[in-house]
């Protein structure tokens, strides 16, 4: 018979407060021109340049690529482990495998003019993402110790634009603290919990 199977214990840290805030969004586009069929561009040391230009204190960080064959991702920025991205990412969609969208003579218009048989980029581009969402506490990225963000080339050498929008929240007035209570879902059991916020 199988053992019973308990849910991971989990200790939730949480804080809250509660204020009257404006949000100002700003808006920035990097320009990257990369110079590898796969490449690790890091956007990190941008990322807070954009963040000390606009004096952001609170707020969130968007990083999004206008591109179905660039993604972005956040992970350590070691050379040998880049290296064993793009090794994976090859041996797991290899360019040379034969893909439909790759047969010109089968393809619907639109058509670019500078297209090329690229169907394994997009298809790497699936496993990744287009954008990451970073929280900014006293004007820094709130990374891990070892995260960097990353703009990942899956097609290249090309031209990219990469949009960089901040979300940021300026206080009107002084926060009241909330205090946030784990409370049961419904079911009796502890595997599923939700957060209920009481004001103090």
């Amino acid at each position: 018979m199988p053992e019973k199977a308990y849910p991971a214990r989990t200790i939730f840290r949480t804080s809250a407060s509660r204020s009257r805030h404006s949000v100002v969004l700003s808006d920035s586009i990097l320009d990257i021109a990369t110079v590898e069929p796969i490449q690790f561009i890091d956007l990190t040391d941008y990322l807070s340049e954009h963040l000390a230009m606009n004096a952001v204190e609170s707020g969130t960080v968007t990083v999004f690529s206008r591109h179905t064959t660039a993604a972005i991702k956040i992970n350590e920025a070691e050379e040998l482990l880049i290296e064993d991205f793009k090794k994976m990412l090859r041996e797991l969609i290899p360019s040379e495998r034969g893909y439909n969208h790759n047969d010109m003579s089968r393809r619907k218009p639109p058509i670019a003019p500078d297209e090329r048989p690229n169907a394994h980029s997009h298809l790497m581009h699936l496993l990744l993402s287009t954008s990451e969402t970073i929280p900014v506490i006293d004007g820094r990225l709130a990374l891990g110790t070892w995260q960097r963000v990353f703009m990942v080339e899956l097609d290249g050498p090309r031209e990219r634009q990469v949009m960089i929008r901040c979300e940021a929240y300026y206080p009107h007035e002084k926060a009241e603290a909330v205090e946030l209570h784990a409370v049961d879902g419904g079911n009796g059991r502890n595997g599923a919990t939700h957060h209920r916020a009481h004001p103090k």
